[in-house]
């Protein structure tokens, strides 16, 4: 038996849109360069956040969805969380086959529930060096407006209120805590103070790992006083959007023992223009990502509300809305760039519009 295994977290993993666009050029096994490949064959049990349903279309979802011929790709990770402000956008058709697909597939999954069956009940990966329990949340503001009856998504309000973490670690063959929550503001690596809380609060109540998405950034780690762990942003690991702050993403791998999870190393990758994704082994470029994390991981320290942090974060978003505009025009041509940008503002007013409602 072994008395150790790995576990290695990945980003944000979408196969829709212009992925599709690009795929039909090439073989499926191709997205994941071979170096990359080997490299994750070390790992025991990979995860990631799948920032789509897998459905065969769905006039809702316009073109942000996997095609189950596509869900192959999936079959490198053990478990998906999908527990994401995306996962109803086919409906309740595309939650069942998204389920059905990745059962089929023997991928696991977390986050979202039925709701004629147990509540919260989190996925656990049955290592022989110890069992991880991992739980998908989303914040309660992301909460999807297409949201279906049937299926729920676990709300981080929800689960800060519940007495679910204590009661994982209390169980003797449960010996890490896994969050993985989506949370926060898009297109920038520095979180706010509200979601900072919120983490820490996570590992107060019995989480020793926080996972955040849906920054769609690398941004920094924190070890709590508590010796939990929060990983703020792991990027894009596979996504469509290969512009600027968008192509790097970071894979921590942990050692899982008895005495739960230590940390032990972190992969970089980083996508091409043809959205293929390979391993940086670039010693100045992996130097360079380093440092980055560590200028942001500084910057937890501070207060993450101070006005020079809100400043630089609005810039981070401005240049990269700046970056993939352009990046629009020169791939799919000025007219479709327009549409897209009439089709982003019709979805705001419709969604302040919502909102406005509610609130009478």
């Amino acid at each position: 038996m072994k008395s150790k295994s790995t576990i290695g977290f990945c980003g944000d993993v979408m196969l829709a849109r212009d992925f599709l666009k690009v795929q039909k050029i090439r073989v499926l096994d191709s997205v994941l360069s071979e170096d990359l490949l080997r490299r994750f064959s070390n790992i025991d049990y990979l995860i990631a956040n799948l920032e789509t349903p897998i459905c065969s279309g769905n006039m809702k979802a316009g073109d942000f969805f996997m095609p189950p011929d596509y869900a192959e790709l999936l079959t490198h990770f053990e478990c998906m969380s999908l527990a994401n402000n995306h996962i109803f956008d086919c409906g309740e058709t595309g939650v069942v086959e998204t389920i059905a697909t990745l059962n089929k597939l023997n991928v696991g999954f977390t986050g979202i529930y039925s709701n004629s069956n147990d509540l919260w009940y989190p996925r656990i990966i049955a290592s022989t060096a110890g069992n991880i329990s991992l739980i998908g949340c989303i914040e309660d503001s992301l909460y999807p407006e297409f949201a279906v009856s049937s299926f729920s998504i676990l709300k981080l309000s929800d689960l800060l209120n519940s007495s679910l973490l204590s009661e994982l670690d209390e169980r003797e063959n449960i010996v890490a805590n896994v969050v993985l929550l989506h949370a926060g503001k898009e297109f920038t690596p520095f979180p706010s103070r509200k979601l900072v809380e919120s983490a820490r609060k996570l590992v107060v109540k019995g989480a020793d790992l926080v996972i955040i998405s849906h920054s769609h950034f690398v941004s920094g780690f924190e070890r709590t006083a508590e010796g939990g762990m929060i990983l703020y942003g792991l990027g894009d690991f596979i996504f469509d959007v290969p512009v600027s702050g968008r192509k790097a993403s970071v894979v921590p791998i942990f050692e899982i023992s008895k005495n739960g999870l230590s940390f032990s190393e972190i992969l970089f990758t980083k996508r091409t223009s043809d959205l293929t994704v390979n391993l940086v082994e670039d010693k100045k470029e992996i130097r360079k990502l380093h440092r980055k994390i560590e200028k942001y991981s500084k910057l937890l320290s501070n207060n993450p509300e101070a006005l020079r942090i809100r400043v630089v974060s609005k810039l981070h978003v401005w240049n990269y809305q700046l970056s993939r505009i352009m990046w629009m025009i020169r791939s799919e041509g000025f007219k479709t760039t327009v549409r897209f940008l009439l089709d982003v503002l019709k979805r705001g007013v419709r969604k302040t519009f919502v909102h406005l409602r509610g609130r009478e």
